[in-house]
């Protein structure tokens, strides 16, 4: 699985459009073959700082994503941000869940 993480500034009084700028590429990529899911949210402490997440199924599928129109969108809402974003992509290997951690927890070992 691979992530894309992006936290970005919305220009003061402006958070609510670039919001609804990350639903519209959201519904978008929901689209594209190999995309899982998405998540938009703002931080606690600062509401200007939002922050969008999409997780894909495996590494051609980003890849294709990252060369679409909809990512492109993604770049030009970047660029409105009044302080430098930061966009990561994220390699996950393994995801555990619950029966990991009983497993660690009850185990002998």
């Amino acid at each position: 699985m691979f992530q894309i993480s992006l936290r970005m500034m919305a220009r003061p009084n402006r958070s609510m459009e670039a919001v609804e700028a990350m639903r519209s590429i959201r519904i978008a990529s929901r689209m594209d073959r190999g995309f899982i899911e998405g998540r938009i949210f703002r931080e606690v402490d600062n509401p200007d700082a939002l922050c969008f997440e999409q997780d894909w199924s495996s590494e051609p599928e980003l890849k294709s994503h990252i060369r679409s129109s909809c990512f492109t969108d993604l770049l030009m809402l970047m660029e409105t941000s009044p302080e430098v974003p930061l966009l990561e992509i994220h390699s996950v290997r393994d995801v555990f869940g619950m029966n990991y951690i009983e497993a660690v927890r009850y185990s002998d070992n």
